[in-house]
Protein backbone atom coordinates (compact mmCIF):
# COMPACT_ATOMS: atom_id res chain seq x y z
CA UNK A 1 0.00 0.00 0.00
CA UNK A 2 1.65 3.45 -0.96
CA UNK A 3 2.66 5.70 1.68
CA UNK A 4 1.87 9.57 2.49
CA UNK A 5 4.18 10.64 1.44
CA UNK A 6 3.98 8.53 -2.45
CA UNK A 7 0.53 9.96 -2.20
CA UNK A 8 1.41 13.14 -2.13
CA UNK A 9 4.18 12.65 -4.56
CA UNK A 10 2.26 11.08 -7.51
CA UNK A 11 -0.69 13.65 -6.95
CA UNK A 12 1.65 16.17 -7.77
CA UNK A 13 3.39 14.93 -10.52
CA UNK A 14 -0.34 14.95 -11.84
CA UNK A 15 -0.68 18.20 -11.40
CA UNK A 16 2.55 18.96 -13.03
CA UNK A 17 1.27 17.16 -15.96
CA UNK A 18 -2.17 18.65 -16.08
CA UNK A 19 -4.03 15.54 -16.26
CA UNK A 20 -5.21 16.61 -12.24
CA UNK A 21 -7.07 20.06 -11.42
CA UNK A 22 -6.80 21.03 -7.84
CA UNK A 23 -8.84 24.44 -7.09
CA UNK A 24 -6.42 26.17 -4.31
CA UNK A 25 -9.29 28.88 -4.11
CA UNK A 26 -12.76 29.46 -5.68
CA UNK A 27 -12.88 31.81 -8.84
CA UNK A 28 -13.45 35.39 -8.14
CA UNK A 29 -15.84 37.05 -10.92
CA UNK A 30 -15.72 40.69 -12.42
CA UNK A 31 -18.73 41.56 -13.79
CA UNK A 32 -18.20 44.78 -15.91
CA UNK A 33 -21.89 46.55 -17.51
CA UNK A 34 -22.32 48.37 -20.24
CA UNK A 35 -25.12 50.92 -20.89
CA UNK A 36 -26.82 50.73 -24.24
CA UNK A 37 -23.99 49.65 -26.22
CA UNK A 38 -24.35 48.23 -29.32
CA UNK A 39 -21.94 45.65 -31.48
CA UNK A 40 -19.83 48.68 -32.38
CA UNK A 41 -16.82 47.48 -31.31
CA UNK A 42 -13.74 46.12 -33.24
CA UNK A 43 -13.93 42.45 -32.12
CA UNK A 44 -17.99 42.68 -33.44
CA UNK A 45 -17.31 44.69 -36.39
CA UNK A 46 -20.55 46.49 -36.27
CA UNK A 47 -18.71 49.89 -37.56
CA UNK A 48 -16.00 49.77 -39.41
CA UNK A 49 -14.52 52.93 -37.92
CA UNK A 50 -14.97 51.89 -33.95
CA UNK A 51 -11.73 52.02 -32.26
CA UNK A 52 -11.85 50.17 -28.76
CA UNK A 53 -8.60 48.42 -27.99
CA UNK A 54 -9.41 47.00 -24.27
CA UNK A 55 -12.81 45.25 -25.30
CA UNK A 56 -11.24 43.89 -28.60
CA UNK A 57 -8.03 42.66 -25.81
CA UNK A 58 -10.66 40.80 -23.82
CA UNK A 59 -12.15 38.83 -26.83
CA UNK A 60 -9.07 37.66 -27.73
CA UNK A 61 -8.58 36.00 -24.25
CA UNK A 62 -12.01 34.69 -24.02
CA UNK A 63 -15.02 33.70 -25.98
CA UNK A 64 -17.12 36.57 -27.73
CA UNK A 65 -20.66 35.79 -28.41
CA UNK A 66 -21.39 37.36 -31.64
CA UNK A 67 -25.25 36.24 -31.39
CA UNK A 68 -26.08 37.37 -27.84
CA UNK A 69 -29.68 38.64 -27.36
CA UNK A 70 -31.16 40.70 -24.30
CA UNK A 71 -34.40 39.40 -23.57
CA UNK A 72 -35.85 42.66 -23.12
CA UNK A 73 -35.11 45.63 -25.12
CA UNK A 74 -35.07 48.15 -22.83
CA UNK A 75 -32.83 48.51 -19.64
CA UNK A 76 -35.37 47.46 -16.29
CA UNK A 77 -36.79 44.48 -17.57
CA UNK A 78 -33.43 43.67 -19.64
CA UNK A 79 -30.96 44.33 -15.87
CA UNK A 80 -34.07 42.10 -13.78
CA UNK A 81 -34.19 39.33 -16.18
CA UNK A 82 -30.30 38.80 -16.13
CA UNK A 83 -29.97 39.62 -12.76
CA UNK A 84 -33.15 37.44 -11.38
CA UNK A 85 -31.98 34.65 -14.72
CA UNK A 86 -36.16 34.48 -15.16
CA UNK A 87 -37.97 35.11 -18.39
CA UNK A 88 -39.99 39.21 -18.35
CA UNK A 89 -42.91 36.91 -19.51
CA UNK A 90 -42.38 35.05 -16.00
CA UNK A 91 -42.08 37.72 -14.08
CA UNK A 92 -44.18 40.62 -15.63
CA UNK A 93 -41.59 43.16 -15.75
CA UNK A 94 -41.58 44.59 -19.00
CA UNK A 95 -40.93 48.57 -18.60
CA UNK A 96 -38.91 50.69 -16.68
CA UNK A 97 -40.99 50.01 -13.49
CA UNK A 98 -41.43 48.45 -11.47
CA UNK A 99 -38.29 46.45 -10.40
CA UNK A 100 -38.23 42.99 -9.69
CA UNK A 101 -39.88 42.91 -6.00
CA UNK A 102 -42.72 44.84 -7.64
CA UNK A 103 -43.61 41.93 -9.36
CA UNK A 104 -47.27 40.26 -9.59
CA UNK A 105 -45.13 36.95 -10.07
CA UNK A 106 -41.56 35.68 -8.89
CA UNK A 107 -41.33 38.94 -6.69
CA UNK A 108 -39.17 36.61 -4.12
CA UNK A 109 -36.85 35.14 -6.76
CA UNK A 110 -33.42 34.50 -5.72
CA UNK A 111 -31.02 36.76 -7.77
CA UNK A 112 -27.66 36.35 -8.54
CA UNK A 113 -26.12 39.05 -5.60
CA UNK A 114 -28.31 37.43 -3.05
CA UNK A 115 -27.22 33.22 -4.67
CA UNK A 116 -23.28 34.38 -4.43
CA UNK A 117 -23.49 35.74 -1.49
CA UNK A 118 -24.86 32.61 -0.23
CA UNK A 119 -21.92 30.96 -1.04
CA UNK A 120 -19.37 33.07 0.88
CA UNK A 121 -18.52 35.74 -1.93
CA UNK A 122 -17.76 39.30 -1.37
CA UNK A 123 -19.78 41.42 -3.24
CA UNK A 124 -18.83 44.47 -3.98
CA UNK A 125 -20.63 47.20 -6.47
CA UNK A 126 -20.31 50.60 -7.95
CA UNK A 127 -22.07 52.21 -10.95
CA UNK A 128 -24.97 51.45 -13.15
CA UNK A 129 -25.83 47.43 -12.40
CA UNK A 130 -29.51 48.20 -11.39
CA UNK A 131 -31.70 50.53 -13.31
CA UNK A 132 -33.97 53.10 -10.91
CA UNK A 133 -34.84 51.69 -7.10
CA UNK A 134 -33.42 48.21 -8.22
CA UNK A 135 -29.90 48.20 -6.23
CA UNK A 136 -32.49 49.54 -3.00
CA UNK A 137 -34.42 46.12 -3.40
CA UNK A 138 -31.54 43.62 -3.69
CA UNK A 139 -28.91 45.67 -1.35
CA UNK A 140 -28.94 43.37 1.45
CA UNK A 141 -26.99 41.25 -1.10
CA UNK A 142 -24.21 43.41 -1.33
CA UNK A 143 -21.13 43.50 1.88
CA UNK A 144 -19.63 47.01 -0.07
CA UNK A 145 -22.22 49.38 -1.82
CA UNK A 146 -19.69 52.68 -3.69
CA UNK A 147 -22.26 55.18 -4.47
CA UNK A 148 -20.59 58.05 -7.33
CA UNK A 149 -18.37 60.46 -5.95
CA UNK A 150 -19.43 63.00 -8.49
CA UNK A 151 -22.52 64.78 -9.32
CA UNK A 152 -23.50 64.36 -12.83
CA UNK A 153 -22.75 68.35 -14.57
CA UNK A 154 -24.81 68.89 -17.62
CA UNK A 155 -24.28 71.97 -20.03
CA UNK A 156 -26.21 75.26 -18.88
CA UNK A 157 -27.63 75.03 -22.88
CA UNK A 158 -27.95 71.91 -24.55
CA UNK A 159 -25.34 71.35 -26.83
CA UNK A 160 -26.97 69.97 -30.08
CA UNK A 161 -30.26 71.29 -32.14
CA UNK A 162 -32.95 69.07 -30.41
CA UNK A 163 -35.92 70.28 -28.49
CA UNK A 164 -37.55 67.13 -27.17
CA UNK A 165 -36.09 65.29 -24.05
CA UNK A 166 -32.65 67.01 -22.59
CA UNK A 167 -31.92 63.81 -22.20
CA UNK A 168 -31.58 63.51 -25.94
CA UNK A 169 -28.58 65.87 -25.91
CA UNK A 170 -24.70 65.47 -27.37
CA UNK A 171 -21.49 66.83 -28.00
CA UNK A 172 -18.13 67.52 -26.63
CA UNK A 173 -17.86 67.85 -22.77
CA UNK A 174 -16.01 68.01 -19.95
CA UNK A 175 -12.66 68.97 -19.71
CA UNK A 176 -10.67 65.92 -18.46
CA UNK A 177 -11.85 62.19 -17.95
CA UNK A 178 -11.61 62.46 -14.37
CA UNK A 179 -14.73 64.72 -14.21
CA UNK A 180 -16.79 62.11 -15.52
CA UNK A 181 -18.74 59.74 -13.33
CA UNK A 182 -17.78 56.17 -15.00
CA UNK A 183 -14.42 56.90 -15.23
CA UNK A 184 -14.16 57.57 -11.02
CA UNK A 185 -15.61 54.24 -11.13
CA UNK A 186 -13.04 52.58 -13.36
CA UNK A 187 -10.38 54.36 -10.84
CA UNK A 188 -12.20 52.50 -8.15
CA UNK A 189 -12.51 49.37 -9.60
CA UNK A 190 -8.61 49.24 -10.56
CA UNK A 191 -7.72 49.85 -7.04
CA UNK A 192 -10.58 48.03 -5.38
CA UNK A 193 -9.63 45.00 -7.00
CA UNK A 194 -5.75 45.31 -5.77
CA UNK A 195 -7.25 45.42 -2.34
CA UNK A 196 -10.34 42.89 -2.89
CA UNK A 197 -7.09 40.18 -4.26
CA UNK A 198 -5.73 40.07 -0.78
CA UNK A 199 -8.43 38.94 0.90
CA UNK A 200 -9.93 35.05 2.10
CA UNK A 201 -12.98 35.75 0.50
CA UNK A 202 -13.29 35.06 -3.30
CA UNK A 203 -14.92 38.00 -4.82
CA UNK A 204 -17.81 39.03 -6.86
CA UNK A 205 -17.23 42.91 -8.16
CA UNK A 206 -19.91 44.12 -9.81
CA UNK A 207 -19.34 47.51 -12.02
CA UNK A 208 -21.33 49.50 -14.23
CA UNK A 209 -20.73 52.09 -16.86
CA UNK A 210 -23.44 54.71 -18.19
CA UNK A 211 -22.03 55.56 -21.31
CA UNK A 212 -22.61 55.22 -23.74
CA UNK A 213 -26.32 55.92 -22.67
CA UNK A 214 -27.55 59.15 -23.63
CA UNK A 215 -26.70 62.21 -22.93
CA UNK A 216 -23.38 61.52 -25.06
CA UNK A 217 -21.00 63.90 -23.10
CA UNK A 218 -17.43 62.65 -23.24
CA UNK A 219 -14.09 65.17 -23.84
CA UNK A 220 -12.82 66.66 -26.89
CA UNK A 221 -10.14 64.18 -27.36
CA UNK A 222 -12.85 61.17 -27.51
CA UNK A 223 -14.39 63.21 -30.86
CA UNK A 224 -11.09 63.67 -32.31
CA UNK A 225 -10.88 60.28 -32.90
CA UNK A 226 -13.97 60.45 -35.24
CA UNK A 227 -13.73 63.54 -38.00
CA UNK A 228 -17.21 64.18 -39.14
CA UNK A 229 -15.87 64.67 -42.52
CA UNK A 230 -14.35 61.11 -43.10
CA UNK A 231 -17.28 59.57 -40.84
CA UNK A 232 -19.56 56.75 -42.04
CA UNK A 233 -23.38 56.22 -40.91
CA UNK A 234 -25.43 53.34 -41.23
CA UNK A 235 -27.12 52.97 -44.51
CA UNK A 236 -31.08 53.12 -44.78
CA UNK A 237 -33.44 52.58 -47.49
CA UNK A 238 -36.28 54.51 -47.74
CA UNK A 239 -38.39 51.09 -47.88
CA UNK A 240 -36.67 49.75 -44.65
CA UNK A 241 -40.30 49.57 -42.98
CA UNK A 242 -42.62 48.93 -45.78
CA UNK A 243 -43.18 45.67 -44.96
CA UNK A 244 -44.31 46.12 -41.37
CA UNK A 245 -47.47 45.49 -39.43
CA UNK A 246 -49.48 48.89 -38.06
CA UNK A 247 -48.85 47.04 -34.50
CA UNK A 248 -45.24 46.83 -35.03
CA UNK A 249 -44.99 50.44 -35.78
CA UNK A 250 -46.93 51.55 -32.85
CA UNK A 251 -44.81 48.85 -30.82
CA UNK A 252 -41.40 50.96 -32.06
CA UNK A 253 -43.12 54.60 -31.57
CA UNK A 254 -40.02 55.80 -30.57
CA UNK A 255 -40.60 57.10 -27.03
CA UNK A 256 -38.47 60.55 -26.59
CA UNK A 257 -35.84 59.62 -29.01
CA UNK A 258 -35.31 61.91 -31.31
CA UNK A 259 -37.60 60.56 -34.79
CA UNK A 260 -35.52 59.67 -38.13
CA UNK A 261 -36.94 62.30 -40.02
CA UNK A 262 -35.58 64.88 -38.37
CA UNK A 263 -31.71 64.04 -37.31
CA UNK A 264 -31.89 64.02 -41.31
CA UNK A 265 -33.30 66.65 -41.98
CA UNK A 266 -31.63 68.60 -38.83
CA UNK A 267 -28.07 67.34 -40.24
CA UNK A 268 -27.90 65.99 -37.43
CA UNK A 269 -27.12 62.52 -38.19
CA UNK A 270 -23.26 62.59 -38.28
CA UNK A 271 -22.89 64.76 -35.28
CA UNK A 272 -24.87 61.45 -33.48
CA UNK A 273 -22.70 58.71 -34.85
CA UNK A 274 -19.44 60.65 -33.68
CA UNK A 275 -21.15 61.40 -29.94
CA UNK A 276 -21.98 57.92 -29.73
CA UNK A 277 -18.57 56.36 -31.29
CA UNK A 278 -16.58 58.79 -28.68
CA UNK A 279 -18.74 57.77 -25.73
CA UNK A 280 -17.75 53.96 -26.46
CA UNK A 281 -14.10 54.77 -27.49
CA UNK A 282 -14.47 56.46 -23.88
CA UNK A 283 -15.98 53.82 -22.02
CA UNK A 284 -13.40 51.17 -23.57
CA UNK A 285 -10.88 52.89 -22.03
CA UNK A 286 -12.26 52.49 -18.81
CA UNK A 287 -13.11 49.00 -19.13
CA UNK A 288 -9.41 48.78 -20.08
CA UNK A 289 -8.63 50.83 -16.81
CA UNK A 290 -10.26 47.88 -14.77
CA UNK A 291 -8.82 45.45 -16.53
CA UNK A 292 -5.72 46.74 -15.78
CA UNK A 293 -6.25 46.72 -12.46
CA UNK A 294 -7.58 43.25 -12.06
CA UNK A 295 -3.84 42.29 -14.03
CA UNK A 296 -2.08 44.18 -11.12
CA UNK A 297 -3.80 42.74 -8.26
CA UNK A 298 -2.32 39.35 -9.43
CA UNK A 299 -6.01 38.00 -9.00
CA UNK A 300 -6.38 37.65 -12.98
CA UNK A 301 -5.47 33.68 -13.18
CA UNK A 302 -8.26 33.02 -10.90
CA UNK A 303 -10.94 35.36 -11.97
CA UNK A 304 -13.93 35.33 -14.58
CA UNK A 305 -14.30 38.19 -16.30
CA UNK A 306 -18.17 38.89 -17.78
CA UNK A 307 -18.96 41.96 -19.86
CA UNK A 308 -22.39 42.77 -21.09
CA UNK A 309 -24.69 45.33 -22.52
CA UNK A 310 -28.36 45.62 -21.55
CA UNK A 311 -29.15 45.54 -25.01
CA UNK A 312 -28.20 47.18 -28.53
CA UNK A 313 -28.93 50.17 -29.73
CA UNK A 314 -30.54 51.65 -33.43
CA UNK A 315 -28.62 54.78 -34.80
CA UNK A 316 -30.83 54.92 -37.53
CA UNK A 317 -31.20 51.43 -39.01
CA UNK A 318 -34.97 50.75 -39.64
CA UNK A 319 -35.86 54.45 -39.28
CA UNK A 320 -35.28 54.56 -35.97
CA UNK A 321 -33.28 55.93 -32.73
CA UNK A 322 -32.37 54.00 -29.68
CA UNK A 323 -34.10 50.62 -28.43
CA UNK A 324 -37.79 49.66 -27.66
CA UNK A 325 -37.95 47.04 -30.75
CA UNK A 326 -37.62 43.30 -31.50
CA UNK A 327 -35.07 43.72 -34.26
CA UNK A 328 -31.61 43.07 -34.46
CA UNK A 329 -30.06 46.54 -33.50
CA UNK A 330 -31.92 46.80 -30.35
CA UNK A 331 -31.88 42.85 -29.23
CA UNK A 332 -28.57 42.28 -29.82
CA UNK A 333 -25.71 42.82 -27.14
CA UNK A 334 -22.13 42.48 -27.07
CA UNK A 335 -21.20 39.61 -24.21
CA UNK A 336 -17.64 38.48 -23.35
CA UNK A 337 -16.65 35.78 -21.25
CA UNK A 338 -13.22 35.12 -19.86
CA UNK A 339 -11.19 32.77 -17.26
CA UNK A 340 -8.97 30.12 -16.34
CA UNK A 341 -9.54 26.59 -18.22
CA UNK A 342 -12.13 28.67 -20.82
CA UNK A 343 -11.35 28.95 -24.42
CA UNK A 344 -9.39 31.80 -25.81
CA UNK A 345 -10.15 34.10 -29.37
CA UNK A 346 -13.31 31.95 -29.46
CA UNK A 347 -15.81 33.85 -31.66
CA UNK A 348 -19.24 32.10 -31.00
CA UNK A 349 -21.94 32.50 -33.51
CA UNK A 350 -24.78 30.21 -31.53
CA UNK A 351 -28.00 32.17 -30.46
CA UNK A 352 -27.20 32.89 -26.26
CA UNK A 353 -28.98 35.43 -23.95
CA UNK A 354 -27.81 37.43 -21.30
CA UNK A 355 -30.22 35.18 -18.69
CA UNK A 356 -27.50 32.82 -19.24
CA UNK A 357 -25.30 34.47 -17.45
CA UNK A 358 -26.07 33.60 -14.16
CA UNK A 359 -26.40 29.57 -14.62
CA UNK A 360 -22.93 29.98 -16.55
CA UNK A 361 -21.11 31.75 -13.26
CA UNK A 362 -22.60 29.25 -10.87
CA UNK A 363 -21.57 26.46 -13.24
CA UNK A 364 -17.96 27.90 -13.86
CA UNK A 365 -17.30 28.99 -9.93
CA UNK A 366 -18.18 25.32 -8.89
CA UNK A 367 -21.08 26.04 -6.67
CA UNK A 368 -24.63 23.90 -6.13
CA UNK A 369 -26.87 24.03 -9.34
CA UNK A 370 -29.31 27.02 -8.94
CA UNK A 371 -32.57 25.18 -10.25
CA UNK A 372 -35.80 27.38 -11.17
CA UNK A 373 -33.62 29.80 -13.81
CA UNK A 374 -34.99 29.96 -17.31
CA UNK A 375 -30.93 30.31 -18.91
CA UNK A 376 -28.47 27.58 -19.11
CA UNK A 377 -25.31 27.45 -18.30
CA UNK A 378 -22.76 28.15 -21.25
CA UNK A 379 -19.53 25.92 -20.77
CA UNK A 380 -20.05 23.81 -23.71
CA UNK A 381 -19.43 27.10 -25.89
CA UNK A 382 -16.64 28.17 -23.66
CA UNK A 383 -14.87 24.08 -23.66
CA UNK A 384 -15.19 23.32 -26.55
CA UNK A 385 -14.76 24.58 -30.09
CA UNK A 386 -17.75 23.83 -31.98
CA UNK A 387 -20.42 22.33 -29.65
CA UNK A 388 -24.04 21.59 -30.48
CA UNK A 389 -26.01 23.97 -29.39
CA UNK A 390 -29.99 23.72 -30.27
CA UNK A 391 -31.01 26.88 -27.93
CA UNK A 392 -32.57 29.80 -29.85
CA UNK A 393 -32.24 33.31 -27.95
CA UNK A 394 -35.83 35.06 -26.48
CA UNK A 395 -36.79 38.22 -26.16
CA UNK A 396 -39.76 40.20 -25.41
CA UNK A 397 -41.58 44.01 -25.42
CA UNK A 398 -44.70 43.45 -23.77
CA UNK A 399 -46.92 40.53 -23.08
CA UNK A 400 -47.31 38.73 -26.09
CA UNK A 401 -44.67 40.09 -28.27
CA UNK A 402 -41.84 38.08 -28.69
CA UNK A 403 -38.91 37.00 -30.78
CA UNK A 404 -36.36 33.99 -31.83
CA UNK A 405 -33.62 34.70 -32.74
CA UNK A 406 -31.91 31.60 -33.86
CA UNK A 407 -28.30 31.09 -35.45
CA UNK A 408 -29.73 32.22 -38.61
CA UNK A 409 -32.99 32.64 -38.50
CA UNK A 410 -35.42 35.98 -36.55
CA UNK A 411 -38.94 35.36 -36.03
CA UNK A 412 -40.97 37.86 -34.48
CA UNK A 413 -44.61 37.31 -33.62
CA UNK A 414 -46.43 40.68 -32.53
CA UNK A 415 -49.52 40.12 -30.15
CA UNK A 416 -51.67 41.16 -32.48
CA UNK A 417 -50.83 38.00 -34.25
CA UNK A 418 -48.41 39.79 -37.41
CA UNK A 419 -45.14 38.42 -37.75
CA UNK A 420 -41.79 38.67 -38.92
CA UNK A 421 -39.48 36.47 -40.46
CA UNK A 422 -35.80 37.35 -41.23
CA UNK A 423 -32.96 35.08 -42.67
CA UNK A 424 -29.78 36.62 -41.65
CA UNK A 425 -27.05 34.55 -44.02
CA UNK A 426 -28.78 36.93 -46.62
CA UNK A 427 -30.68 39.90 -44.77
CA UNK A 428 -28.39 41.31 -41.75
CA UNK A 429 -30.29 44.18 -42.08
CA UNK A 430 -33.69 42.87 -41.84
CA UNK A 431 -35.28 44.43 -44.41
CA UNK A 432 -37.35 41.37 -46.28
CA UNK A 433 -39.85 40.01 -44.65
CA UNK A 434 -40.94 36.14 -45.55
CA UNK A 435 -43.13 35.38 -43.44
CA UNK A 436 -46.06 34.97 -46.05
CA UNK A 437 -43.79 32.31 -48.14
CA UNK A 438 -45.20 28.95 -47.39
CA UNK A 439 -41.60 27.45 -48.16
CA UNK A 440 -41.26 28.88 -44.48
CA UNK A 441 -44.42 27.61 -42.83
CA UNK A 442 -42.46 24.47 -41.29
CA UNK A 443 -39.66 26.67 -40.03
CA UNK A 444 -41.74 28.86 -38.37
CA UNK A 445 -43.82 26.10 -36.74
CA UNK A 446 -40.50 25.24 -35.07
CA UNK A 447 -39.50 28.35 -34.11
CA UNK A 448 -42.81 29.17 -32.66
CA UNK A 449 -42.69 26.58 -30.66
CA UNK A 450 -39.72 28.40 -28.69
CA UNK A 451 -42.34 31.36 -27.65
CA UNK A 452 -43.64 31.39 -23.55
CA UNK A 453 -47.11 30.20 -23.58
CA UNK A 454 -47.73 32.16 -20.28
CA UNK A 455 -47.00 36.12 -20.04
CA UNK A 456 -47.34 37.11 -16.82
CA UNK A 457 -49.76 40.31 -16.32
CA UNK A 458 -48.34 44.32 -16.77
CA UNK A 459 -48.04 44.54 -12.68
CA UNK A 460 -49.24 47.84 -10.78
CA UNK A 461 -46.95 50.70 -10.96
CA UNK A 462 -45.89 49.83 -14.63
CA UNK A 463 -45.04 53.01 -16.59
CA UNK A 464 -42.42 54.46 -18.73
CA UNK A 465 -43.49 52.18 -21.55
CA UNK A 466 -43.42 54.80 -24.11
CA UNK A 467 -45.45 53.06 -26.80
CA UNK A 468 -49.06 53.92 -27.23
CA UNK A 469 -50.00 50.55 -26.83
CA UNK A 470 -49.61 50.34 -22.81
CA UNK A 471 -51.14 53.51 -22.01
CA UNK A 472 -53.52 52.31 -19.82
CA UNK A 473 -51.09 50.63 -17.78
CA UNK A 474 -48.59 53.95 -16.79
CA UNK A 475 -49.16 55.05 -13.13
CA UNK A 476 -52.05 52.76 -12.22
Amino acid sequence: MPRFKDIHLILLALVLAGSFHLQAKPLNVLFIAIDDLNDWIGAYGGHPQAKTPHMDRLAERGTTFLNAHCQAPICNPARVSMISGLLPSKTGIYFLAPGLRGASENADAETMFQYFKGQGYYLTTRGKIFHGRGLAEDKDSFDEIVQASLPVPRPKERLASFEGSRAWDWGPYFEKDEDTQDFQTALWGAERLQELAKKDKPFFMAIGFSNPHVPLYVPQKWFDLYPQETLEIPEVLSTDRDQLSEYAKTLTWGHVAPKHDWVVEAGEWKPLVQSYLACISFVDHCVGTVLDGLEKSGAVDNTLIVLWSDHGFHMGEKMHWAKRTLWEESTRVPMMIAGPDLLQENPVSKPVGLIDIYPTLVDLCGLPKKFGLDGVSLRPLLTRANAIWERPAITNFGPNNHSVRSEHWRYIRYDDGSEELYDHRKDQRERVNLVSNPEYRSLIRDLSRWIPEHNAAIPPGSNGSGTPLYKEFENR
